[in-house]
């Protein structure tokens, strides 16, 4: 079964061996003092959620006794704050963490008097969240609405008296013996700050050091470092001032106590093998411990341990294995050798993908020459040389293509140390008459990458310059939706931007998030928000625009969206199930989802013009045994999906058209789509070769090229 990316809640769930850093930290936290904040600090993926989670099944334990036992307030940053409107994320980061604290005061015991002092505890509550959104120039008309009304129409009390006085009351009820609440204190849970813009989220934590900072109260944040750094550098205009550094000073005041998330000893082996078993991965029992440790190694070294990392790699190799064995027996004759090698390339895909497109393009590593990869590059010191034993021109290979990125250096070991088992087993697999070329066309068929275009190659501004085609498609699209009823959209797959940015100008009152799986793509989409936002400095509207970096198969949010809309994007994810069914459960009940992908047989002619230039240039055996990885259904079996999924009021409009007259679509498909030919093991030069000869043929031939497009709206039944 597939893996869900999901926070755990509790050691029992634990699959990493993380009992005893838990553990330890709960003890912290017992003999500590209060107030006190805890930054639980790691990569995304490295688990900081569930290590939340864990904490709060061990201290907050309803069976445990009041003396023990904390109280639990969650916020999720991430699902209040998608809007990134400052002013509207204070207020609900006030208004929740009041409200839950409300909630636990219901807890007192029922005799009159803890009655009397439950409605006071209440009315001060209340007080201060009047105050607090004031501080922020907010309408108390908000609170009153979700906090059930204000009690007292004079003018809010100084903050400090408020708080002082807040803090005195909590302090009287958590010291009383055998009232219902705890006798500890109240653990305040602040998940997903990493996720925001690094300026709001020192907003945010500003807000909840200057408001909530007193006694009985212990928060909890999973924020690193890096994110304070460049949020206080983004607010304030710097990070260092006359040899201090200014963003550690804040730090540290912010954060009484960082703590690290201890990715690097996580025991994986078992959770590791575990999956391989539950997906029959290996033909023989024997396999499993005989490849054990290479296998485990493998996965260490390409992940790092990071726990999302991991799922997202078995479930990958768990798809290819359940597509191999639909070719009848085939699966059962490959030895261990070579499903460790499916794995070792698997691994190599999702975190070095510019590795493996050497490797596809050429198998053998012993024949690597640095002038048909690194010509025009830098010489490599004796230095270098020496420290990184260079001792094999595939070495100096990789040390080049890694030496203009420091992140990248630094993981030039652990790529050497997985090249090096790619050789053990490629010569493990010759022994036993396996072709590696058959390994990397099961995996070729799970491409990771293809989420909106190869993050490593796909060019932002090039695309910004030639996607003249999807924008019209999109503009198509958004003639079919009155927007003036959604207020929270998301875009999946947003590319430059440029209908984004149209969507949300037809009403500037919706909050739109859009990411996109292309860093470069996103960079450019935020510029071109730039220019839109200098054009609307003067207009009045209370809408936010956000772009961010993000994996569509790595959506998880539940029910948040009233409108998902996508353009020219879902034809590349080979998941169609699976990205579907995320968004279904994205939308709200009632929620509509729009989308306008490829259908059956879309440009079959440029394809074809595409195959005959690889043919005229020697490529045509490896065109032959690849297939072209966009996802393009017809309007019947679109329909058929997502009538499987649950979607209701489905409507899938097919546009056929001849596009002859389109002067800028061969272009467009060379930009968007020729890309993807890479796959089929070609050299970067290769491909420029490639892509020569196509356009050559165009100009020649000026084919006629016929599009099939899918317009599809649906929506998520009310009460699903």
């Amino acid at each position: 079964m597939e893996q869900r990316d999901i926070p755990i809640r509790s050691l029992q769930e634990d699959e990493f061996g993380i009992e005893k850093y838990v553990n330890a930290l709960c003890e912290f936290i017992k003999n500590s003092g209060t107030p006190l904040t805890i930054a639980l600090q790691g990569e995304w993926g490295s688990g900081k959620s569930s290590f939340m989670r864990i904490l709060e099944s061990i201290l907050c334990d309803p069976a445990l006794p009041e003396g023990e036992r904390y109280e639990s307030i969650w916020l999720n940053t991430w699902d209040l704050f998608l809007e990134n409107d400052y002013e509207v994320a204070v207020k609900r980061l006030v208004v929740s963490l009041l409200s839950q604290l409300e909630d636990h005061f219901e807890k007192l015991s029922k005799d009159k008097a803890a009655e009397r002092r439950k409605e006071l505890v209440k009315d001060y509550l209340r007080s201060f969240s009047n105050t607090a959104l004031g501080l922020f120039n907010l309408d108390n008309d908000f609170s009153e609405k979700v906090m059930d009304g204000v009690f007292s129409q004079e003018k809010a009390p100084e903050i400090r008296t408020v708080k002082g006085k807040l803090e005195s009351y909590l302090a009287q009820e958590v010291e009383r013996k055998g009232n219902g609440i705890t006798d500890k204190a109240f653990l305040i849970f602040v998940d997903d700050l990493d996720r925001l813009e690094p300026k709001l989220a020192v907003t945010l934590l500003e807000a909840l050091k200057n408001l909530f900072d007193i006694k009985n109260c212990i928060f909890i944040l999973a924020i690193d470092y890096d994110v304070v750094a460049t949020g206080v550098e983004q607010k304030y205009g710097m990070k260092n001032l006359k040899n201090r550094d200014i963003a550690r000073d804040y730090f540290d005041k912010m954060i009484q106590v960082p703590y690290m998330i201890p990715v690097a000893q996580y025991d994986i082996k078992d959770m590791v093998m575990n999956r391989l078993r539950n997906f029959a991965f290996y033909n023989r029992q024997l396999e499993y411990a005989k490849y054990e440790s290479m296998a485990v190694n493998i996965v260490t070294l390409a992940t790092r341990k990071n726990p999302r990392a991991i799922k997202r790699l078995l479930n990958m190799l768990q798809l290819a294995t359940a597509i191999e064995e639909r070719d009848g027996d085939q699966v059962q004759k490959h030895t261990g050798a070579f499903r460790t090698m499916e794995l070792l390339l698997m691994a190599l895909q999702l975190s070095f993908s510019e590795v493996y497109g050497l490797i596809a393009g050429n198998t053998d590593l012993e024949s690597w020459k640095r002038n048909d990869y690194m010509a025009g590059r830098a010489g490599i010191s004796d230095v270098d040389r020496e420290r990184y034993q260079l001792d094999e021109e595939w070495k100096e290979i990789i040390f080049l293509m890694t030496a203009e990125n420091e992140a990248a250096r630094h993981a030039y070991p652990r790529v050497v140390q997985l090249l090096d088992l790619y050789g053990e087993l490629t010569r493990q697999c010759e022994r036993d008459g396996e072709d590696v070329r058959e390994a990397l066309g099961i995996v070729n068929v799970v491409n990771i990458k293809d989420g909106q275009g190869r993050e490593v190659l796909y060019d932002g501004k090039e695309y910004d310059r030639s996607s003249q085609t999807q924008f019209q498609q999109g503009e198509y699209l958004l003639s079919k939706l009155e927007l003036s009823g959604f207020a929270r959209v998301l875009d999946v797959g947003c590319g430059n931007g440029k209908t984004t940015i149209d969507l949300w100008k037809r009403n500037l009152d919706m909050n739109v998030e859009a990411f996109d799986i292309s860093e470069d793509q996103i960079d450019v989409a935020r510029k071109n928000l730039e220019e839109t936002r200098k054009e609307l400095k003067d207009s009045d509207h209370r809408g936010t625009l956000f772009f961010f970096h993000q994996d569509a198969l790595e959506l998880k949010e539940q029910e948040c969206y009233d409108l998902i809309f996508s353009n020219a994007t879902l034809h590349w994810i080979r998941d169609q199930e699976g990205i579907y069914r995320r968004m279904l459960e994205a939308l709200t009940p009632g929620g509509t989802l729009a989308v306008h992908q490829g259908g059956f047989g879309t440009y079959r002619e440029l394809h074809e013009i595409a195959r005959r230039a690889g043919e005229n240039l020697g490529f045509g055996e490896k065109l032959k045994a690849w297939e072209f990885p966009a996802q393009y259904p017809t309007g019947e079996a679109m329909k058929a999906l997502l009538e499987r999924l649950g979607y209701g009021e489905i409507n899938v409009d097919e546009v056929e058209n001849d596009e002859s007259g389109n002067p800028n679509l061969v272009e467009n498909f060379a930009a968007a789509s020729l890309i993807y030919y890479q796959e089929a093991g070609l050299t970067d030069e290769d491909f420029e070769k490639l892509k020569e000869e196509y356009l050559r043929l165009c100009r020649e031939e000026e084919p006629p090229v016929t599009s099939h497009r899918l317009y599809i709206l649906a929506k998520r039944p009310d009460g699903e």
